[in-house]
């Protein structure tokens, strides 16, 4: 009597187990069309591939922003999540040239010929160090 009724036969009705309808796979690539995108790993043509923004962490996905322009605008057709699209707005990029080479080319003054030791030396001046 596992149905809990103290009938011989027992008459009650089983109980239905619920059926979950088939979940859909969660993705942040759920903009993605298809087309060539850096966050998609093309799969082959039986798998349609791995979306990197759902495997990165944040400080990942700032490096990449800060160092990639095109991952910048891909990141603009790849997802819709609202956070992702913040970061891909206000995440600055780095600068092209490091900011002592733009400092080390002030200080050699590249088009004074001046600058240049052996010049400077016919011209009166010291030598500057090296």
């Amino acid at each position: 009597m596992s149905c809990g009724c103290n009938q011989a036969p027992c008459a009650c009705q089983p109980v239905a187990v619920p059926v979950c309808p088939p979940t859909e796979k969660v993705t942040k690539c759920d903009q993605w069309d298809g087309s060539k995108n850096c966050w998609v790993e093309q799969g082959d043509e039986t798998s349609t591939g791995i979306c990197m923004l759902d495997t990165m962490n944040e400080c990942q996905l700032v490096y990449v922003l800060e160092r990639d322009p095109q991952a910048r605008r891909d990141m603009f057709t790849a997802t819709s999540d609202p956070y992702l699209l913040n970061l891909a707005k206000t995440v600055p990029p780095l600068p092209k040239v490091e900011h002592a080479d733009v400092e080390q080319a002030l200080i050699n003054r590249p088009n004074e010929p001046a600058s240049i030791p052996f010049y400077a030396l016919f011209r009166g001046q010291p030598p500057f160090s090296q």
